[in-house]
């Protein structure tokens, strides 16, 4: 295993496994200025497995597992010396596909790998219900003070293995783009949404009402002022757990509909999602 110094790395091991002109499989899409965060941590390694490239993402926990391979039997013959070389290590990886059932998850359930948890993807279309346009009394855009108080509540009350919780350097740059809404009362923060634009799609990336905040129709508030952020663009999406039933219903409230694409949580250990 060999910590990974810069960007190119990355771009020569996709190149390389490209270059055995397979059908190539990947749980693992660069994105550079996420990518360089996780360099510059010093916590982020490349393990050459000839066919297969794996990156491991060490985090305080837990490692985040990714794989560039140049086909599912290149991958499932180096999968059994990667188990061992982390025997003692709790690797968390997630597989992004149309299917509820694959090849590619059966890979890796039948080398000690178990299921923790999915999500689905929703999404809504332009038009439809209206959202309030004007700004809730109470919520306004995050500034460098609400950093800490986030990092907090990511901590406290999110799940790291399923969520992908953002880097610090994450938090800061999307405040430096006016990406997160806050909901502030008394000095408190009561609840946040961050959210991107790209291109013609409006991404929510998370959500959450303290449950100290819960039953004054804050995140209703957050949710609308969001989509308000959104009304020029054409859709609308975001990740939801799949046993969620009570969020995936708020969501059909809103327009929303489940798509066919869905994002497993895979361990090598076995974990109760709770």
């Amino acid at each position: 295993m060999k910590r990974i110094d810069n960007f190119n790395e990355i771009n020569n091991a996709l190149i390389k496994i490209k270059n055995y002109k397979k059908k190539l499989i990947t749980n693992f899409y660069p994105n550079r200025e996420k990518n360089d965060i996780w360099i510059s941590k010093g916590n982020f390694y490349i393990i050459d497995k000839g066919e297969v490239v794996y990156f491991i993402n060490k985090k305080a926990r837990h490692c985040t597992l990714f794989f560039i391979a140049s086909s599912n039997e290149e991958l499932s013959k180096s999968l059994p010396n990667l188990i061992v070389e982390f025997q003692d290590e709790i690797l968390i990886l997630d597989i992004v596909q149309r299917e509820e059932t694959s090849e590619l998850l059966d890979i890796f359930y039948n080398h000690s790998f178990y299921y923790y948890t999915s999500l689905v993807r929703m999404n809504r279309l332009s038009g439809g219900k209206d959202f309030l346009l004007d700004q809730p009394e109470g919520i306004k855009e995050a500034s460098s003070s609400h950093l800490v108080s986030i990092q907090n509540l990511f901590n406290t009350f999110f799940d790291e293995k399923a969520e992908q919780l953002p880097e610090r350097d994450e938090l800061i740059r999307w405040i430096e783009n006016k990406n997160i809404l806050v909901y502030e009362e008394n000095n408190a923060l009561g609840g946040f949404l961050i959210y991107e634009i790209i291109g013609n799609t409006l991404y929510l990336r998370y959500w959450f009402v303290h449950p100290d905040f819960r039953e004054k129709k804050i995140g209703s508030k957050l949710f609308n002022f969001f989509e308000s952020k959104g009304k020029d663009t054409n859709r609308h999406i975001f990740w939801v757990i799949k046993s969620n039933e009570n969020a995936i219903k708020r969501y059909k409230h809103y327009g929303f509909v489940e798509e066919k694409m869905y994002n497993f949580i895979l361990s090598n250990k076995m974990i109760s999602y709770e």
